[in-house]
C-alpha cells in the first residue's frame, strides 16, 4: 500500500511538472512572439482605399521601406469602401499582434465615425496609433475641354445656376465633401456633389468622361492629368500665403469668411491592445521612415505637409479632428 501510494505521488509530481514545463513553454512561446524577436514573418498593411489612390501609392511607399527595416515582407492589401469604413473596421478586427496594421485617415476614424451608424469603433480611441505622416489639402479642377479658365468663373456660373454644376468626390462624407459643403455655406453656391464608391481615383474618371463637370481630390490624383494637359486646376483650398501651390489658386478662409480649412490627414494605426515592446518597435521604425529623404521626396510630390509625429501626437491630432469634425456635423 505504501508503495504505491508513493507511485501515485510519484506520477503526480512528474504530471504537475510537465504541465509547468508545457506552461512555460507557451509563455516563451508568447513571449517569443511578442518579444525583442519581432517580427518573425510578413506583416500585412491594409489601406482602406483602392489601389493607386494617393492613399495607397503613399502606403505602398512606406511598406516597402518598413519592410527593409524590419527584415519582412510588408504586404499592401486594399480593403476598399465605406469612405474608408471598410478596411479600417478590419484592422479595427485584426488580432493585436503587430502582424496586421494599418493606414490610418481621418476621413473614417474622425468624420464617419460620427456619420456611419453600426461602426465597432467609436474613434481612435479604440486604436493603437503608431504615427502621423501628414496632410493634404482638396482641390477643384474640371476637364481641360471645360469652358471654365479660372475659379472665379467656375464660382460665378454655381452662383447663376444652383445645383446644376456636378462635382465628384471620392465618398460621401469624405473630408473633400465636407470642404465642399464649407464653401458653399461661405460662398452662398450651390453644387451638386457626386460621391464615387470607387474612391478618388474613380472621381478622376469621371471628369475625364465628362461625366460630371468638376472633381475635388488631393492634388496629387490630377497632377498626371495636369501634365498631359487633360485636366484644368483651378483652386486648391489651403492654410497658405502663396498665390498659387503646383499651378492650383490658393483658397483661404479670408477670401471666404465662414470657410474652415479642412485638411486630409494620414498616418499608420494598428488594433487596440498592440504590446508595448512591438508599439516601440513599429514607432522607432516609423520615425526612421519619416527621417528618409526618399520618403519625404514621394510625400512632397504628393503635394503633403508632412507632419510626423509619434504614436501619442498622432493620436492626440486624430482626437482632434473627432472634436472639430463632430463640432461641424452638429453631432
Amino acid at each position: 500500500m505504501m508503495k504505491r501510494r508513493l507511485t501515485r505521488r510519484g506520477f503526480a509530481a512528474l504530471g504537475f511538472a510537465a504541465t509547468l514545463s508545457l506552461l512555460s513553454l507557451g509563455q516563451a512561446g508568447r513571449a517569443l512572439a511578442q518579444g525583442g524577436s519581432y517580427p518573425t514573418r510578413d506583416i500585412t498593411l491594409i489601406v482602406p482605399y483602392a489601389p493607386g489612390a494617393s492613399g495607397d501609392i503613399l502606403a505602398r511607399q512606406y511598406a516597402a521601406l518598413l519592410g527593409e527595416i524590419l527584415k519582412v515582407t510588408v504586404v499592401v492589401s486594399n480593403a476598399p469602401g465605406g469612405s474608408g469604413t471598410i478596411g479600417t473596421v478590419e484592422i479595427f478586427g485584426a488580432e493585436p499582434d503587430g502582424y496586421t496594421i494599418g493606414y490610418g485617415h481621418n476621413s473614417p476614424l474622425a468624420i464617419q465615425a460620427h456619420n456611419t451608424a453600426g461602426l465597432p469603433f467609436k474613434n481612435v480611441e479604440d486604436f493603437t496609433t503608431i504615427g502621423g505622416i501628414g496632410h493634404q489639402s482638396g482641390t477643384v479642377s474640371v476637364n481641360s475641354a471645360s469652358e471654365w479658365q479660372t475659379f472665379a468663373d467656375f464660382v460665378a456660373a454655381a452662383k447663376a445656376n444652383p445645383g446644376a454644376i456636378s462635382i465628384a468626390v471620392g465618398a460621401a462624407g469624405n473630408v473633400k465633401d465636407m470642404q465642399l459643403q464649407q464653401f458653399q455655406k461661405a460662398a452662398q453656391v450651390e453644387f451638386n456633389i457626386v460621391p464615387f464608391a470607387g474612391g478618388g481615383a474613380e472621381a478622376v474618371t469621371a471628369v475625364l468622361g465628362q461625366i460630371v463637370d468638376a472633381v475635388s481630390v488631393n492634388a496629387s490624383s490630377v497632377r498626371g492629368q495636369i501634365e498631359s494637359g487633360d485636366i484644368r486646376p483651378l483652386a486648391i483650398f489651403a492654410d497658405s500665403d502663396a498665390d498659387e501651390i503646383d499651378g492650383f489658386e490658393v483658397i483661404t478662409s479670408e477670401d471666404f469668411p465662414g470657410m474652415q480649412y479642412l485638411q486630409d490627414s494620414s498616418g499608420i494605426i494598428a488594433p487596440k491592445g498592440l504590446p508595448a515592446d512591438i508599439l516601440a518597435t513599429l514607432e522607432s521604425a516609423h520615425q526612421t521612415i519619416m527621417k528618409n529623404p526618399d520618403f519625404i521626396k514621394v510625400l512632397e510630390a504628393d503635394s503633403y505637409i508632412v507632419d510626423a509625429t509619434d504614436s501619442a501626437g498622432y493620436r492626440a491630432q486624430l482626437l482632434d479632428d473627432y472634436a472639430n469634425f463632430g463640432a461641424i456635423l452638429g453631432k
